[in-house]
C-alpha cells in the first residue's frame, strides 16, 4: 500500500473522528448517569439498600416529604448517614433530601429542638417527627407514623381478665403495645362497666381471651358496636370463657374447636412439648403476604366457619401443618392421634379474617374488618420474639386499620461481619504468611542475586 498524503488525510480524518464520536460517547454516558442510578448491593442480606418493605412504602408516597439531616462536617459518621437517605430519594422523587450544618442554623435548632449532632427531621403533610437514632427501621417507621391519616385508637377490653397491654407480666402484652405505640397507634383501655359506651374514635377495638364471663348489658354494646361496622380483633385462647360471648360467635358465624392443636413439628425446634402450632406455609393474605418466618402459637385453639360468602368475605391466614390435630384428652403422657372422637387431623384453622361493606346514615360506604386467631399467647411478653410473630401482630393492626400498605420493618443482619476461622485454619494462615511466604521471597530474591552475580 502506497502511502501518500491522500491517505494521510483520510487517515487523520478517521482518527479525528473517532475521537470526536470517543467524546460524544462518554459525554452521554456522563449525562445518563447523571439521570438514571445504577447500585448493585452484593453485601449480605443487601443490608446496603432499602428492604422491599421499605420500597413499597417509599413508592406508596404521593405528595412532597422532606428530610433534613443535621449532621457537622466533624461528624465521622457524616457520610453513611447521608448515603442512607439518598436510598429513599432515588427510589421516590418526592423524597427530598437535605443535609444540614446544625451550627450554621441556629434558629432551625431551636424552632425544631435539635439537640443532637446527626438527628434528622422529617416533615410529610404538615406534620414532623424527629429521629435520633437513624436506622433504616427507625426511618421508615417515622414516615409510615406521619403516612397515617389521623390518630389510629387501638382499645383493649379490660375488667374480666383479659391480657393487658400496660402489664409487663409474661402473659400480657406491654412490650407488643409498645412496639405499636411506636408506630403511632394510640392504646387504651376499655371497661365497659365503667363507661357503658365503646368510644366512637375506636379504630380497632380488641377481645383478648377473657377469664370471666361478660354481663349481658355488655354483649349488648358489643354487639352494637359489631352492627354499626366497627373492627374487631378477637382473640380466643383455650382457656377463655365463652359465656355471654355465644351471641358475638354466632354474629360472626364462628366455632371454637375443642381441645388444643397439637403439632409434633415444634419439637424440631428443640421445644420439650407439642402444644405448640408452628405455621411455616401462610395462605394468600395482606397480612401475611410479606412473612416468610416460622410464627409460634402456643397451646391454640382450631377454629370453624360457618357462615356464608353472602355476608361476609372470609379469608384464612393462619393454618397449622398437616401433621397437627387438635388434642382433646389430656396433655399427659403419650399423646396420640384419633384416641377421641371429636378429633380433627389438620390442617386446622389458627386465624381467619372477615369483612364486609357497611353503610352509614349518610350514605356512604365503609369496609368493616375483623379478625379471629385461636390464641393469645402468640403476641404476649413471653412469646413475641418468636419468629414472625410480631410482624404478624403489626400487620394484622395494619389490616384491621385499613393502613395496608403500612407494614413493620425489622432490621436486616449482618453475617459476614466477622470472621471466624477453625484453629486449623489459624495455623495454615500463621505459617503461609509468617513462614512459607517470606521464604519464597527470600529464595526469589536470593536466586535473582545469584543469577545477576554470574552475569
Amino acid at each position: 500500500m502506497i502511502i501518500d498524503a491522500n491517505v494521510r488525510r483520510q487517515f487523520r480524518l478517521q482518527s479525528s473522528l473517532f475521537l470526536v464520536l470517543f467524546v460524544i460517547a462518554l459525554g452521554l454516558l456522563a449525562w445518563l448517569s447523571q439521570r438514571h442510578t445504577v447500585a448493585i448491593d452484593l453485601s449480605a442480606n443487601q443490608r446496603n439498600s432499602l428492604s422491599k418493605e421499605t420500597l413499597r412504602l417509599v413508592k406508596s408516597i404521593e405528595e412532597p416529604l422532606k428530610i433534613t439531616l443535621f449532621v457537622t462536617p466533624l461528624n465521622e459518621n457524616r457520610q453513611v448517614l447521608e448515603r442512607l437517605f439518598q436510598r429513599y430519594t432515588q427510589q421516590q422523587p418526592l423524597v427530598i433530601f437535605e443535609s444540614l450544618n446544625p451550627d450554621l442554623f441556629p434558629a432551625l435548632l431551636s424552632q425544631y429542638d435539635i439537640r443532637f449532632d446527626g438527628e434528622s427531621l422529617i416533615e410529610f403533610g404538615g406534620r414532623s417527627e424527629k429521629v435520633s437514632q437513624i436506622t433504616e427501621a427507625n426511618i421508615t417507621n417515622a414516615i409510615q407514623r406521619l403516612m397515617r391519616q389521623g390518630e389510629r385508637w387501638l382499645v383493649f377490653l379490660q375488667g374480666h381478665g383479659e391480657r393487658n397491654p400496660y402489664s409487663d407480666a409474661n402473659q400480657n402484652l406491654s412490650t407488643f403495645a409498645k412496639q405499636l405505640a411506636g408506630k403511632g397507634y394510640t392504646i387504651e383501655n376499655l371497661n365497659l362497666t365503667q363507661t357503658n359506651s365503646i368510644p366512637e374514635n375506636t379504630d380497632v377495638l380488641v377481645i383478648a381471651s377473657p377469664l370471666v364471663p361478660m354481663l349481658p348489658g355488655e354483649i349488648d354494646l358489643l354487639k352494637a358496636y359489631l352492627e354499626d361496622g366497627g373492627n374487631l380483633l378477637w382473640l380466643a385462647d383455650p382457656e377463655q370463657t365463652t359465656d355471654g360471648l355465644e351471641r358475638i360467635a354466632d354474629l360472626l358465624a364462628v366455632e371454637f374447636l375443642p381441645g388444643v392443636i397439637v403439632d409434633p413439628n415444634s419439637q424440631l425446634l428443640g421445644l420439650d412439648r407439642v402444644d405448640f402450632a408452628l405455621v411455616g406455609e401462610y395462605p394468600r393474605h395482606a397480612i401475611t403476604q410479606n412473612i416468610d418466618a416460622i410464627s409460634l402459637f402456643p397451646q391454640a385453639q382450631a377454629l370453624e366457619f360457618n357462615g356464608d360468602d353472602q355476608t361476609w368475605e372470609r379469608l384464612n391466614f393462619l393454618r397449622s401443618g398437616d401433621d397437627s390435630w387438635n388434642e382433646t384428652g389430656a396433655m399427659e403422657g403419650e399423646i396420640f392421634n384419633g384416641d377421641h372422637d371429636d378429633e380433627i387431623t389438620g390442617p386446622l384453622n389458627l386465624g381467619f379474617t372477615l369483612a364486609s361493606s357497611q353503610e352509614n346514615d349518610s350514605g356512604q360506604i365503609s369496609k368493616q374488618r375483623i379478625a379471629i386467631i385461636g390464641d393469645a399467647d402468640f403476641i404476649s411478653n413471653r412469646y413475641l420474639g418468636n419468629g414472625a410473630n410480631l410482624d404478624i401482630g403489626v400487620n394484622l393492626f395494619n389490616w384491621l386499620s385499613h393502613d395496608d400498605n403500612l407494614i413493620s420493618i425489622s432490621p436486616r443482619p449482618a453475617p459476614d461481619t466477622h470472621l471466624e476461622l477453625s484453629q486449623t485454619a489459624q495455623m495454615v494462615i500463621a505459617f503461609g504468611f509468617l513462614l512459607i511466604l517470606p521464604s519464597i521471597l527470600f529464595g526469589t530474591g536470593l536466586r535473582i542475586w545469584l543469577k545477576r552475580r554470574k552475569l
